[in-house]
């Protein structure tokens, strides 16, 4: 098999700067996650894709972001159906809190500092929580997530802007933490459609079903854009054989 193996190549000067989070998404419409849950706007259950967005005509866009909008055969709608996020009412605030790169050990940090911060608030307010209590309890519930910070610590993580996405999986069907968005006002995971860029689907590629659904394709699909790659190579390849 020796005779088979061909070397990786290597970087070189000449290969485009890798494409950033920020100039993949940041042309999309901002969705701040608190103000949506304090509106009754945002809840609990099956996100459709029934309602419609405007794109934000004063955001920058990027190269990526304008290819992405006018890929033929697949161009941009006027406005966006899929731009919807995910139901977390208990972590917004720690999504606002959770400095770029933050993952899951640096998020149980913050939710602990959290806690200690309400239970200060409510002894100032003469309203002490006697540690054990069942008030004490279902205000940690309330804060701190779950889960052991020993394990799965890149469960969560807080995208860096400018620096590029890491892999999305199927997994973002299920709870969608390991792509938090960099901006901390809007203190959420992506939407849908935030996904899809970071995966290379065009504006115009509409996903079946709903929200759940939609996230577990973007995260199985090979990216479009690799697809489109691989393509080209095999067209030259066969042309000169």
């Amino acid at each position: 098999m020796a005779g088979f193996y061909v070397d990786p190549p290597t970087a070189g000067d000449d290969l485009p700067p890798a494409v950033t989070v920020k100039e993949a998404i940041n042309d999309l419409p901002a969705i701040d996650a608190r103000e949506e849950l304090r509106a009754g706007r945002l809840r609990r259950g099956a996100r459709r894709f029934d309602s419609t967005q405007p794109y934000s005509p004063s955001r920058p866009v990027s190269d990526y972001a304008r290819s992405m909008k006018k890929w033929p055969g697949f161009e941009a709608p006027p406005e966006l159906a899929d731009h919807v996020i995910r139901f977390l009412p208990r972590d917004f605030d720690l999504f606002a809190r959770m400095n770029h790169g933050d993952q899951y050990p640096e998020a149980y940090r913050h939710a602990s500092r959290m806690f200690e911060e309400r239970l200060a608030e409510m002894r100032a307010a003469g309203k002490p929580v006697a540690p054990a209590s069942a008030e004490y309890d279902r205000l940690r519930r309330a804060v701190i997530p779950p889960y052991d910070p020993g394990k799965f610590p890149n469960k969560w993580r807080k995208m860096c802007p400018d620096e590029p996405a890491r892999t999305l999986m199927a997994h973002l069907g299920k709870d969608g933490y390991s792509h938090i968005h960099y901006d901390s006002a809007q203190a959420r995971t992506v939407s849908v459609r935030e996904a899809a860029r970071l995966q290379s689907f065009p504006d115009g590629f509409r996903f079946c079903g709903t929200m759940n659904p939609a996230f577990r394709q973007i995260g199985n699909a090979v990216p479009p854009l690799l697809a489109k790659a691989l393509g080209e190579e095999m067209m030259r390849a066969l042309s000169a054989a």
